[in-house]
């Protein structure tokens, strides 16, 4: 947010995932001022999926991981997007980020949903194919 409020001449958009997001959730709250345009895209796999790709993905059983690593949270994004009077959206397909990201206006959080496991095999099969 403190990059869009910096640079108020054009619009932000900042990619991260649901627990970052989650964890500074009360950012989102800028008080009086004018609101900055900054689109915030939200990887959101209901946890830390960034982990599933990571050595304690596979080297830790999977009642562990979710405890230690996972973290699902269940957490509704767009109802905390209502209470900090952020636009919502959700987007599935690529024309429906681009349409998302089209017109910023204010703040706005796009919730893009994502699978962990599927997520993590698809990093598997990527890293198999690519060159050594």
């Amino acid at each position: 947010l403190g990059v869009a409020v910096a640079r108020a001449d054009s619009p932000t958009i900042a990619l991260c995932g649901d627990l970052s997001l989650l964890h500074d959730a009360n950012g989102l709250i800028v008080g009086s001022q004018q609101r900055p345009d900054v689109t915030f895209v939200v990887i959101n796999n209901d946890g830390g999926g960034i982990f599933s790709l990571l050595p304690q993905g596979s080297a830790v059983a999977p009642g562990a991981f979710e405890r230690l690593f996972g973290t699902p949270h269940g957490v509704a994004l767009e109802q905390l997007a209502r209470a900090h009077a952020a636009d919502y959206r959700t987007a599935a397909t690529d024309e429906e980020l681009a349409l998302a990201l089209a017109r910023p206006s204010g703040i706005r959080i796009v919730e893009v949903r994502s699978e962990r496991s599927a997520n993590a095999e698809l990093h598997a099969r990527m890293r198999e194919i690519a060159p050594g």
